[in-house]
């Protein structure tokens, strides 16, 4: 089932149910990509077979999961949590965003800090050394990220 066809089914039972919260919350945006990277795994692998056709009865019955019916959302977040981590060490495939986030958040801390440093010891305002570091930090991040994922998109390992 292709990521549309599953977007679309979860789509269809979500629609006006389901707090954006809620989605966001379970990893729901996510959760189309992941089960397309593990079909597209499990010719090869034996656990992403078996995780792909677990995820068939989550995806049948979302609601049920965001509803916490009989329990379900345990099951459900054990799932999503054993499938990134598959994917993760044994494929090294990464969900898309998560290194740019990552490298932009480093890059933030890593401009200010600097730019605070500099500017302490040149006895300037440090404030505008820090806006200037932050802002510097943030686009080194970003440019660092999408440089790193668009690696990973090239080797396959990223979804």
């Amino acid at each position: 089932m292709s990521k549309s066809n599953i977007a679309e089914k979860l789509n269809n039972q979500l629609e006006n149910r389901v707090p954006r919260a809620e989605i966001r919350e379970l990893k729901l945006e996510v959760y189309p990509r992941l089960i397309d990277a593990l079909e597209q795994r499990a010719v090869h692998c034996n656990r992403c077979g078996e995780l792909y056709r677990e995820s068939d009865r989550f995806t049948a019955d979302i609601v049920s999961v965001v509803k916490n019916t009989d329990g379900i959302r345990k099951e459900f977040e054990k799932f999503v949590t054993a499938a990134f981590g598959h994917l993760h060490d044994e494929h090294g495939a990464l969900p898309k965003g998560k290194i740019l986030s990552v490298s932009v958040l480093v890059g933030m801390f890593t401009g200010l800090s600097v730019a605070v440093l500099i500017g302490y010891f040149m006895g300037d305002e440090v404030m505008r050394f820090g806006a200037v570091g932050w802002m510097l930090g943030v686009f080194a991040g970003w440019v660092t990220g999408k440089v790193r994922e668009s690696n990973l998109k090239k080797a396959g390992r990223l979804f």
